[in-house]
């Protein structure tokens, strides 16, 4: 079966065009799926380590979203373009392939990012004690500073 884009559009074959249509369109929603996969095991494992969830992560996952489908567009277009020598859209499965992929790797890599971040914070809290050990009350008011600085230039770009 040989789905060319330009041969079926110039040739009024809508049927052999509609078949091409739907088999990049599969490859779009994998995506999608994929994305909100992504999405509910970071919503589950910040729930698990008991952050909250805020517009940012939200706007990440849309900002994502932007990018992801217009790479997925461009891979479209390659495929229109070369469809007069590459009988599928090879470009579009292989984005589509790559994007997934990533996708995976983020899922299974949420839960030790945020483990390192919070060994991270941990250990920065540690050295501001250590290095304020004569005077304790300074050292924990330090943290408290530094705690709220990070919420606010996490939380600063909510608004």
């Amino acid at each position: 079966m040989k789905l060319l884009f330009i041969n079926a559009f110039l040739n009024k074959d809508y049927e052999a065009l509609y078949q091409k249509i739907e088999l990049e369109l599969i490859m779009w929603v994998i995506v999608l799926i994929a994305i909100i996969i992504d999405l509910i095991s970071g919503l589950r494992k910040a729930s698990q380590m008991g952050e909250l969830h805020t517009s940012y992560g939200f706007r990440r996952t849309v900002s994502k979203m932007v990018q992801y489908y217009g790479l997925l567009c461009f891979a479209f277009m390659f495929d229109i373009l070369s469809s007069m020598i590459l009988p599928l859209p090879y470009f579009t499965m292989l984005a589509s392939f790559f994007l997934v992929f990533i996708e995976a790797k983020s899922v299974l890599e949420k839960a030790q990012d945020k483990d390192r971040r919070k060994i991270n914070e941990n250990l920065k809290d540690l050295i501001t004690l250590i290095e304020n050990k004569d005077n304790l009350l300074k050292g924990v008011s330090e943290i408290l500073k530094n705690s709220e600085n990070l919420q606010t230039e996490q939380h600063g770009t909510d608004k």
